[in-house]
């Protein structure tokens, strides 16, 4: 079995940016309708907030580094798109805090066998928002 790769990087552009925003705003738009819906014990709603929170941000956090950087990260290594989104001007230092603190999340949101709590996932929700909003922006200022 060969080793995965890691700091992996891939060209993007503009347009590419813009797509990866539309699809970062719909999985926070879903991620809101499942919160706004009333608490089931036979779903697990609350970790589906979160686990659509998650790619709601990496979304935007490719977003913001196609149309800042023109890159975007692509391995394995969540630490490396961390640092690949810190890089971005403006903005990077809170989204890489609001990235890592999603991507913290991912595996419990995603995989796990425990219900995300409903505070961890509105928290989850509103990293992504922040996001969201800091990509669409720099989408908004990029030549």
């Amino acid at each position: 079995m060969s080793p995965r790769a890691r700091g992996r990087a891939a060209p993007c552009s503009r347009d590419d940016a813009r797509i990866r925003l539309r699809q970062a705003e719909s999985f926070l738009l879903v991620a809101d309708l499942v919160l706004s819906q009333d608490d089931d014990p036979l779903l697990a709603l609350t970790s589906v907030a979160a686990s659509l929170a998650v790619l709601a941000g990496i979304a935007a956090a490719d977003t913001a580094c196609c149309a800042s950087l023109k890159q975007r990260a692509r391995g394995q290594d969540h630490d490396e798109a961390v640092r690949m989104v810190r890089s971005v001007n403006p903005g990077g230092e809170q989204m890489a805090r609001d990235l890592g603190r999603l991507l913290g999340l991912k595996d419990n949101a995603q995989y796990g066998v425990l219900i995300v709590p409903r505070d961890r996932a509105e928290s989850a929700v509103g990293w992504a928002r922040r996001l969201v909003e800091a990509a669409r922006q720099l989408v908004e200022v990029a030549p």
